[in-house]
């Protein structure tokens, strides 16, 4: 663990979401402090004059006085680093809580329903079954590009608006016959995990926390899956997949520290750690062709625990996926499927992190499990060209009890729509999706009060070849 000292300062300025923002706007319903308002994300005097960018505040001690700092607001500074220790590493504006949206440009255009008709090495993610009624090797190269904003109203006429939008998801895929009936398949995918980066003096309060407490301002969360599976048909109709997910991923960090040191001693350290490690878990997949034209899916992808060590020690959960689906062909250039899927965040009810000098901080997510449906279809409307759109429900397992702007998350509706052009083996994939959130507001009382209002777009790019 690196540690350096800091000149702090800064007010809210720069990252409008900056923790002393949320520390302010805690104060301003607790009444720890009654000298400041937030005007357009930045931190001002009650008679408009801003915080220098190194100003200390020199009411520091009857503010701390007024936060009862014994008790109260060392439980706080605790809370608030427990929320942004795991919070902002997996920004939820992208996903389902730390999951990363459809690996594909043509799973992205049926908003995830891609469960039945998937029919390239990419079925390694929705339906590994489905391998095993290829008869041509398959290679794979996907990307997806998203992009998320988001708007947190603490108060009538204040917004805060998020910054570093983008994010960018690879994912590559693989698959090749065996023997007559069996295929089987490798995927190098990034199926969760996000990051974040702040400015650091702008995270700097005007008013240090209690001593110790972290305020992370850069988080980085990387997770590759190395996804092998074997598929096999059971007769004619019938086919079964089981694999490894194999997890390796990286958790860094960037805090300042509170010192606690009087002026004119620098007031923050800044405090550099991070962790790795490994996980490993297990998929299987089955894929029954009812009729000619009709099939029924069945895929489950076990729970995946990672213990990360090093300055940083902390476990995530990465939870059971049950999924079910059914599709049907309805002429011969159109297909419809539907999908549903329980994901079991619950697995991360209550998480813990340890870093090195700092101790451990424990957080209550109070997490519920999910139920997430989907419905997409295809239709091949030239030679060589298809149109495929698609739309998707997904629950948020957040209650309103732990919303944060850290980790915002509501219900919200995904609409996706594309276009696939094969020509030679060669097949090229577009695709655009939008997501809906449903208007969430954390009542007064709770961590974070006001209205959370999300705006997110989602582009794939995929190229594959059969041979």
């Amino acid at each position: 663990m690196e540690k350096d000292v800091v000149e702090g300062g800064g007010g809210c300025q720069g990252w409008p979401l900056a923790p002393q923002c949320l520390i302010w706007i805690w104060c301003r319903n607790h009444g720890c402090r009654n000298d400041t308002k937030v005007i357009s994300g930045k931190t001002r005097m009650t008679d408009g004059t801003p915080f220098a960018k190194n100003r200390r505040s020199t009411t520091t001690n009857d503010n701390r006085k007024r936060c009862n700092m014994n008790k109260q607001r060392n439980r706080f500074g605790l809370r608030i680093s427990s929320i942004l220790m795991l919070g902002a590493l997996v920004d939820g504006v992208y996903a389902d809580a730390y999951r990363n949206p459809a690996p594909t440009a043509e799973g992205i255009a049926k908003a995830g329903a891609n469960m039945i008709f998937s029919d390239d090495a990419s079925a390694i993610s929705y339906n590994p079954a489905n391998l095993a009624f290829q008869t041509n090797a398959s290679v794979v190269v996907a990307t997806a590009f998203a992009r998320a904003e988001n708007t947190y109203s603490p108060a009538p006429g204040v917004e805060i608006v998020s910054d570093d939008p983008w994010a960018v998801l690879p994912n590559l895929y693989y698959s090749m016959p065996a023997t007559e009936g069996v295929v089987w398949g490798l995927g190098i995918t990034t199926p969760f995990g996000q990051g974040v980066s702040w400015d650091a003096v702008s995270l700097a309060p005007p008013v240090p926390p209690p001593p110790g407490t972290p305020i992370l301002y850069e988080a980085e969360m990387p997770v590759i899956n190395i996804n092998p599976n074997v598929a096999m048909k059971l007769g004619e109709s019938v086919a079964l997949a089981v694999g490894l997910d194999v997890f390796y991923s990286q958790l860094d960090f960037k805090a300042l520290v509170a010192t606690g040191a009087p002026a004119p001693a620098p007031p923050y350290a800044n405090v550099e750690a991070g962790g790795d490690g490994w996980g490993i878990g297990g998929n299987a997949a089955l894929t029954w062709m009812v009729t000619e034209k009709q099939r029924v899916a069945l895929t489950y992808r076990s729970q995946v625990d990672l213990e990360y060590e090093g300055d940083l020690n902390m476990e995530i959960s990465f939870p059971n996926i049950f999924g079910a689906g059914y599709g049907i062909q309805l002429t011969d250039d159109i297909q419809v499927e539907a999908l549903l899927e329980w994901i079991e965040w619950s697995v991360n009810d209550v998480q813990t992190a340890t870093v090195s000098g700092l101790g451990t901080f424990e957080l209550i997510n109070n997490w519920e499990d999910t139920i997430t449906a989907a419905i997409g279809g295809s239709w091949d409307f030239a030679e060589g060209w298809v149109f495929r759109t698609g739309y998707t429900f997904i629950e948020t397992p957040i209650p309103d009890s732990t919303m944060a702007p850290t980790l915002p998350d509501t219900d919200r509706h995904i609409i996706g729509l594309g276009l696939g052009y094969t020509i030679a083996g060669h097949t090229v994939d577009l695709s655009y999706a939008y997501t809906i959130y449903e208007d969430k507001t954390s009542p007064a009382g709770s961590p974070y009060p006001g209205t959370y209002d999300i705006d997110s777009n989602l582009i794939g790019m995929t190229y594959s070849y059969s041979f």
